[in-house]
This record gives C-alpha cells, sequence and structure tokens, in this order.
C-alpha cells in the first residue's frame, strides 16, 4: 500500500514546525510526517536520509517549499533524480505560487525546467569566474592558491639559521616568524635543506 510523507524542516532551533505541519496536513489528512530541526548548514538531514531509504515505488512525498527539502536547485535536482528512479511522486506546495506534481507531464517540465536554470546558472558563473582570472592575469595580479615561501624572505632566512642551529623545535621557529609550519617544511625538502647544510 502506497504511502504519503510530508517532510518538513526548520533551518534554526527557534524555528516552529506548526506551519508546515498543517499545511501538509491540509494536502492529506492521513498524511506521515517526516521532520528535521538542523541546527548547522553542514549537520546531516537524519530525517531526510531515513525517509529517502524507506520510500517505496507508489509512494508519494510532499514538501511545502523548495528550501525544506533542499539547499539549492542542484540539490533539489538530485533529490528529484532519486525519487523519479525510486518511482516516488514529488509534490511541491509553493513554486513561486504553482503547485508542482511530478506524477503530471506539467510537473516533470517544471523540474527539468529548473535543472535547465541550474545548469544555465552555472555555466554562466563559470564564464564570469574565467573572465574575472583573466582579467586579472593581464593587470598582473597574482591568481590561485598564495605562493610558497621562498628563500630571499629576510624572515624565512632567519628560520632556516634558527632551524640549522638545532636549538628549537621548528614549531617554535615557525610560531615566531608567523610563518606556516607545512610551508615551511616543504621549503627545506624542496631545497634540500638540512641541519647541517648551509645556505
Amino acid at each position: 500500500m502506497s504511502t504519503v510523507y510530508g517532510y518538513c524542516r526548520v533551518s534554526t532551533s527557534g524555528q516552529k514546525l506548526d506551519t508546515q505541519r498543517q499545511v501538509l496536513r491540509q494536502y492529506d489528512e492521513n498524511i506521515k510526517l517526516i521532520e528535521d530541526k538542523s541546527t548547522g548548514r553542514n549537520k546531516d538531514r537524519e530525517g531526510l536520509t531515513k525517509l529517502m531509504n524507506t520510500l517505496q515505488a507508489g509512494d508519494t512525498i510532499v514538501i511545502t517549499r523548495i528550501d525544506r527539502i533542499a539547499r539549492n536547485v542542484k540539490d533539489l535536482l538530485v533529490i528529484a533524480e532519486e525519487l523519479e528512479t525510486k518511482g516516488v511522486t514529488f509534490v511541491i506546495l509553493d513554486l513561486k505560487g504553482d503547485r508542482v506534481n511530478t506524477s503530471t507531464s506539467m510537473g516533470k517540465f517544471m523540474i527539468t525546467v529548473l535543472g535547465a536554470v541550474a545548469e544555465l546558472e552555472i555555466n554562466t558563473l563559470d564564464e564570469k569566474r574565467k573572465a574575472g582570472m583573466q582579467l586579472a592575469k593581464e593587470n598582473g595580479k597574482h591568481i590561485g592558491r598564495k605562493a610558497d615561501l621562498t628563500l630571499d624572505n629576510p624572515s624565512v632566512q632567519e628560520a632556516i639559521r634558527k632551524y640549522q642551529e638545532g636549538k628549537k623545535p621548528v614549531t617554535m621557529i615557525c610560531e615566531e616568524h608567523n610563518i606556516n609550519r607545512m610551508k615551511f617544511y616543504r621549503l627545506l625538502k624542496r631545497h634540500g635543506i638540512t641541519k647541517e647544510a648551509t645556505l
């Protein structure tokens, strides 16, 4: 027997689920509610994970708005695709004032349009990023990760001298000269500097 699930979520502990519960029960009074209370953006949505593992072909999952189930459009499309694979109907009660139901051809079309819009956004942002990097390069600005330490840096030279003396641990030397410890080790390795060697 197919089941209608209502998924609701609040993003902060101060928010309440009452409004979402009410709207979902108006859709189906026998709806089985699954709830998540996320207190951090990167926290797992345990309720949603359990629900996705429980769903059977013929079931329906209902949400009030996109942002209740997905962090962004890309996330939504991944979920929608998984639901379609499982043979589960996906209902969004309010998508810019419209109701979306993937059991209808119009509902499927709207999800497809969302996918196209998301892909266009990603491609546009990527083009802007590349254009920005090219402009920065033309203006002589450094692009990408900050360069590793160099031997012509007086602070680095002093740190190497102390390292070769062998009287202080590397951690302390790096702290004294405000140098990243991993970058310092990379510099030593790159130039073959040991405690016995000299600059």
